[in-house]
């Protein structure tokens, strides 16, 4: 199935709260992760956390941000990933086991979208 974002969304839709919903539905119908919203971890809640039934295969921290303008995309989305650190949003995935922990902070501005992205894995 394929979707084609500039043909479905409104650039009025571009609120955090719905960029959240509707990137946590689609990512729901995965079958390869479990996908949590709003979890409590560290010392905030990272808006979707995504993680494999097992510790070895990882998991994946989504930190989702809306630019003012295009040109603040790039700022944003570093700012998503310095939250992610900023508030140890790893540290429960760890304590579960997770060693290999991919994170990422995406900005949206109206029908564009950015991702920076790191990696945690644990030596």
């Amino acid at each position: 199935m394929t979707v084609k974002l500039l043909d479905t969304i409104s650039f009025f839709d571009y609120a955090e709260n719905y960029c959240h919903g509707f990137l946590t539905g689609l990512l729901k119908t995965s079958q390869k992760y479990r996908v949590l919203s709003n979890r409590d971890s560290g010392t905030g809640r990272p808006d979707i956390l995504m993680k494999t039934p097992s510790v070895r295969r990882g998991a994946v921290i989504l930190e989702l941000k809306v630019a003012a303008s295009f040109q603040k995309m790039e700022d944003a989305g570093l700012e998503a990933l310095a939250q992610i650190e900023d508030r140890n949003y790893e540290v429960d995935l760890r304590a579960e086991g997770y060693s290999n922990i991919k994170k990422y902070g995406i900005c949206f501005y109206q029908k564009e979208c950015l991702v920076n992205s790191t990696t945690y894995i644990e030596q």
